[in-house]
C-alpha cells in the first residue's frame, strides 16, 4: 500500500514487489502491484525519490497515471550512476503525486503579452 513519509508528504511512496539489480545505463518497468482509482480532473505523477536520485542516480522515466487507468502501477526507473544499483522488495523506489489537470484546450488567435514573452532555455539568466 502506497504511503506517505510524514503528514504533510505531498507523494505516495511507492514500493518495489521485487528484488532486482538496476545495471548503469539501463531502464526497466517495475510493477508496483498497486491499481488506484484517481477521480476525474486529477492524475498521478510518478516522480523519483530525492535521496536515491541524488546518492545513487536512480531516475524515474515515463510516469502518468490518467484517470481512467485501473490496471497495476508501474515504475521506469533508469540507473544514471555508475554502480548497480541493488533494491530489495519492499524498498521505497518512487513516489506518486496526485495533482488535478486542465480539463479542454481551447483554440485562441492572440495570446496576451507578457514580459518573458517567448524567451526560453535559459533567457532570464542564472
Amino acid at each position: 500500500m502506497p504511503t506517505r513519509g510524514t503528514e504533510h508528504s505531498a507523494g505516495f511512496d511507492l514500493y518495489s514487489t521485487k528484488s532486482f539489480d538496476l545495471r548503469p545505463n539501463v531502464r526497466h518497468s517495475y510493477p508496483i502491484g498497486v491499481s488506484c482509482a484517481i477521480p476525474d480532473g486529477w492524475c498521478g505523477m510518478i516522480y523519483p525519490r530525492s535521496g536515491l536520485a541524488v546518492k545513487q542516480g536512480l531516475d524515474k522515466l515515463a510516469g502518468l497515471i490518467d484517470s481512467d487507468y485501473r490496471g497495476d502501477i508501474h515504475a521506469v526507473l533508469y540507473n544514471s550512476g555508475d554502480e548497480v544499483i541493488e533494491i530489495k522488495a519492499g524498498d521505497r523506489i518512487a513516489q506518486m503525486v496526485v495533482v488535478p489537470y486542465m480539463g479542454d484546450a481551447v483554440l485562441v488567435d492572440d495570446l496576451d503579452d507578457t514580459d518573458r514573452g517567448e524567451g526560453g532555455f535559459g533567457s532570464t539568466g542564472r
